[in-house]
């Protein structure tokens, strides 16, 4: 069944599946959040980014490494990759476990701090999971395929300066309001502003730059530093 807006079918939530909770609104909007976000991973993964995706990586802003935010997805360039093999038959996959294999096959890991992560644990299997970091990377591995007893795991370097970020957020018509969209987050409302208010966009660079960004004729990018 299709619905005309996302605020109608939050409202359908609330009232047929999270009535019996506190706060169904929000219950409801939390559920839309979820389904959003699955959404978003797997169309990545359909665009053949599987590998270079990470997910609520804390990312720096103004510059300065002591104030981040998270996000839902970032994008990184892959430094290296390799395959290893490991038991199937193993209760859980961890973090150690697959940097021995790695050290097997003669895999570079001078710098490298190792984490406790668990690829499959307690019958769980992640996407992927964090087996060590850097500096300026991260080490991951995700399974590849399975042969039998065997699982061959794919293991990728990604660097730790990502080139695209994906936030995922709902915009919707507040109830009671005539105009919208009224959002849940000042982020949206920001986002919102900025589109349809201001054709000259202010941002601020990795070293805490700020500039200002505007379009000249011919759809031409010019911007001009002003601190």
């Amino acid at each position: 069944m299709a619905y005309e807006s996302v605020d109608k079918l939050q409202k359908v939530l609330a009232d047929e599946v999270f009535n019996h909770t506190r706060d169904p609104k929000k219950a409801a909007g939390r559920a839309l959040g979820t389904l959003v976000e699955i959404i978003t991973f797997y169309l990545l993964k359909t665009w053949g980014l599987n590998n270079q995706i990470s997910i609520e990586r804390g990312l720096e802003e103004y510059g300065n490494p002591d104030i981040t935010h998270n996000v839902e997805y970032s994008l990184h360039p892959i430094i290296r990759n390799s395959c290893v093999t490991v038991n199937k038959s193993d209760k859980a996959i961890t973090a150690n476990t697959i940097l021995k294999a790695l050290e097997a096959v003669n895999f570079e890991l001078k710098g490298l701090e190792r984490k406790s992560n668990h690829l499959l644990s307690d019958g769980i299997l992640r996407n992927a999971c964090t087996i060590a970091t850097s500096e300026n990377s991260f080490l991951l591995a995700s399974i590849k395929s399975e042969n039998n007893d065997k699982l061959e795991l794919y293991i990728y370097e990604q660097s730790k300066k990502p080139y695209a970020i994906f936030e995922c957020k709902r915009v919707g018509v507040e109830e009671c309001m005539s105009k919208g969209p009224q959002t849940i987050e000042k982020a949206k409302q920001g986002a919102y502003v900025a589109r349809t208010a201001s054709s000259l966009q202010k941002i601020r660079t990795e070293k805490g730059r700020t500039e200002w960004h505007y379009l000249q004729e011919q759809w031409q990018l010019c911007y001009q530093a002003v601190c």
